[in-house]
């Protein structure tokens, strides 16, 4: 269904296999907040929070606070990962994610920037501790 959504979309994405994708949800657990939505202070640095209520102010927001090389992740959950350009996600994150549905960690693959998308249009960014 969300391959269907990221094409309609026009966000080439690939998916990983049911192993793949479930290492990497087992790897955001420990940066997602064990008892609310966002991300885990223990685990990230420097968490950052908008609320977002307008797509221009988000759009600036993520083009200053988010790398556009490389590849990120979007772990929506055990066996849903995409893979995508870090240019195209900040291009088109609005057309993937579904408000009031989607929860998502997003890992950068070349930097510690991880973040974190809400159903309530929140969105958190920071930088995973290793």
């Amino acid at each position: 269904m969300r391959a269907t959504e990221y094409e309609q979309a026009g966000v080439s994405a690939r998916w990983l296999d049911a192993p793949h994708a479930r290492n990497a949800y087992d790897y955001v657990l420990k940066y997602s907040h064990p008892r609310r939505y966002g991300l885990n202070e223990q685990s990230v640095a420097n968490i950052h929070r908008l609320i977002v209520e307008s797509q221009f102010v988000a759009d600036a927001w993520l083009r200053t606070n988010f790398p556009s090389s490389g590849t990120v992740q979007i772990v929506y959950g055990e066996a849903d990962v995409a893979v995508v350009e870090s240019e195209t996600f900040l291009q088109r994150w609005w057309a993937v994610f579904v408000p009031g549905r989607d929860d998502a960690v997003i890992l950068h693959n070349l930097s510690p920037a991880i973040m974190f998308y809400c159903h309530e249009q929140e969105l958190e960014i920071g930088q995973r501790k290793e």
